[in-house]
């Protein structure tokens, strides 16, 4: 699927599961959390590998991200494979299971290669 098709297919999963615009940004609520979830292509044309950027934010840990996945407290970044919109999905329902910042904190090695950063860390 290129590129364009990928994102409105993305989209409407995301729109399906509940996320709402927020500053020019998807996310979805999840109990005390919220999950930021922003699709980027890896080069310019229709047929660029595509990357996931998931970011959880909760009011206790910092201010509202301006940017995005990228501006939250925790990033995970994925490079997506041949079925972008099962990948998608997947890592939306490990986020769905996660509400609060202790279930965070015991589920966060799901999250292999995330940045988490340090006011996160000192809550978890």
């Amino acid at each position: 699927m290129a590129v364009p098709e990928t994102r409105k297919a993305v989209t409407a999963l995301l729109k399906q599961r509940g996320a709402k615009a927020r500053r020019g940004h998807l996310r979805i609520a999840v109990g005390d959390l919220f999950w930021y979830v922003d699709l980027r292509a890896e080069a310019p044309g229709p047929q660029a590998p595509l990357r996931l950027e998931l970011g959880c934010w909760a009011a206790a840990v910092a201010p509202e991200p301006d940017g995005g996945a990228i501006d939250c407290p925790l990033l995970l970044d994925v490079l997506l494979g041949a079925d972008p919109v099962a990948e998608v999905g997947a890592w939306l329902d490990v986020a769905g299971e996660i509400g609060d910042l202790s279930t965070l904190g015991a589920r966060l090695g799901e999250f292999p290669g995330a940045l988490v950063d340090k006011a996160l860390r000192d809550h978890l």
